[in-house]
């Protein structure tokens, strides 16, 4: 299956120059759209470049992959995700995937599951891959400057994030987890840049009759997130400076852990 080239570079992701400059504004001068984008770019290029350096790139939340009840097809749910260049990747609504087609485009306007032609049956292994893609709407017409014969043109007002769901044939940007050890070790490097623009979700087969097998943590990476962790705030005791604790299973300052239930360890 064909998939689809990564960027020169994660500094210049595309269009963007490596050199990451933002636009000097002074008194009389000449502002064109292009000052604007520039500057557009300048803080996007800082985001991406945090996200990749700070965070890395994977699975935040969500991203499941499940089986659906329709042959040949899989769920892909709702999920927050960074890609390898640094784009953030929202998935706002589940995504019905036919395993049977190599890209799925973004979501369409109908929100149905479109029926595609029987590929050649498969048992190897394949992936459910997304990448970010950057899409123009909003359509709108602008007049003409000059002697055109046409009285207007029209001109996209909008980019809109967006991604695209694929099936590869091969495992993404593979790896394995590096161990980290806080306040000890040597400084270590900055990570290189991702050969593939592609977020791996979960493996599956198929069989001749369309049905699906998924395994879901097959070449998927989790990031590390600190959305869900928390501590319960605990009234400080005026007369000796320090945190109450009137709960003794659970010490000031202690996050906030749920506990197995019962009959678990």
């Amino acid at each position: 299956m064909s998939t689809i080239t990564a960027p020169c570079s994660c500094a210049s992701h595309g269009t963007q120059p490596a050199t990451n400059e933002r636009p000097r504004y002074y008194a009389r001068q000449l502002v064109t759209p292009d000052d604007f984008t520039l500057e557009q770019d300048y803080f996007r290029a800082k985001m991406r470049r945090h996200n990749r350096f700070l965070h890395g790139f994977g699975v935040v939340c969500g991203a499941r992959v499940v089986l659906s009840n329709q042959p040949w097809k899989v769920i892909v749910k709702s999920g927050y995700i960074l890609g390898p260049y640094g784009d953030e990747i929202y998935i706002e609504t589940d995504q019905c995937v036919d395993v049977r087609d190599s890209c799925t485009p973004p979501p369409p306007d109908d929100n149905g599951c479109h029926e595609a032609q029987p590929a050649p049956t498969s048992t190897t292994t394949q992936w459910v891959a997304v990448q970010y893609k950057e899409k123009q709407t909003r359509l709108v017409r602008v007049p003409a400057g000059g002697c055109g014969c046409e009285d207007s043109i029209c001109e996209y007002s909008r980019f809109c994030d967006s991604y695209q769901i694929c099936i590869l044939d091969h495992c993404p940007n593979p790896g394995s987890p590096q161990t980290i050890t806080f306040g000890s070790g040597p400084a270590p490097d900055c990570p290189p840049c991702p050969p593939e623009p592609w977020v791996s979700l979960a493996s599956f087969t198929v069989d001749d009759q369309g049905s699906v097998t998924i395994q879901e943590c097959d070449c998927r990476r989790q990031v590390v997130e600190f959305g869900s962790s928390w501590w319960s705030c605990q009234p400080i005791d005026n007369t000796s400076n320090t945190p109450t604790d009137k709960n003794k299973n659970n010490p000031a300052g202690t996050p906030n852990v749920p506990k197995p239930p019962p009959g678990k360890p």
